[in-house]
C-alpha cells in the first residue's frame, strides 16, 4: 500500500519498492531498533534527559564516531558496502550535511532489502538504502558508514 505522506517526506520511495512494517510508535527510534533492543529511545544528549538512553561509558558526542562506538559495542565492525550477504547483519548510518548523524537502517538478513525506524512513525521495508537519501524536508542526508557482524538466521520449525 502507498503513502503519499511518507513519499511526500522520502520522494525516492516512490521509484523503489518499500511497505509498510508497523504502526506507528514512538516508544523507541532507529538506534534502537537497528541494535534490536525496541524499547526505548536511544540518543545521545548532553546531559542526562529522562525518555532517552544512551550505553554508559560511550563518551563523546552526536558524531558519527560516537554512533559508530555505540554500534561497535553491539559486535558491528566497519565494512565497504551495503551488498547483502548471506549470514551477516549490516546497518547503514546516514548523516546531514554538517556530518551530524541523522539515522541508521538494518539490512533484512533473510531478504537483503532495508529496514527503517522513521522516527516515532512506522518502521518500513525499502529496497535500497538510497531510498532515504537527500537534504530536502524530512531525508536523511547521505549514507556514509557501513557496519556489519555475523548473523545466522533463526531455525525453522
Amino acid at each position: 500500500m502507498r503513502d503519499p505522506l511518507l513519499e511526500s517526506k522520502f520522494p525516492k520511495l516512490s521509484s523503489g519498492g518499500y511497505s509498510i512494517e508497523s504502526r506507528q510508535d514512538g516508544s523507541y527510534n532507529c538506534v534502537a531498533f537497528a541494535i534490536g533492543n525496541p524499547t526505548r529511545n536511544w540518543q545521545w544528549m548532553p546531559y542526562p534527559t529522562g525518555g532517552y538512553y544512551w550505553p554508559p561509558g560511550i563518551e563523546g558526542d552526536d558524531t558519527i564516531q560516537t554512533w559508530t562506538k555505540v554500534f561497535s559495542i553491539h559486535g558491528y565492525r566497519q565494512c565497504e558496502n551495503g551488498d547483502f550477504e548471506p549470514g551477516v547483519e549490516k546497518i547503514v548510518l546516514y548523516t546531514d550535511p554538517d556530518g551530524v548523524p541523522t539515522h541508521v537502517a538494518r539490512q533484512d538478513i533473510a531478504r537483503g532489502t532495508w529496514i527503517s525506524k522513521l522516527g516515532k512513525g512506522h518502521d518500513i521495508q525499502h529496497d535500497q538504502y538510497e531510498a532515504l537519501e537527500g537534504f530536502d524536508g524530512h531525508e536523511y542526508g547521505v549514507a556514509v558508514r557501513f557496519m556489519s557482524r555475523p548473523r545466522t538466521l533463526p531455525a525453522s520449525n
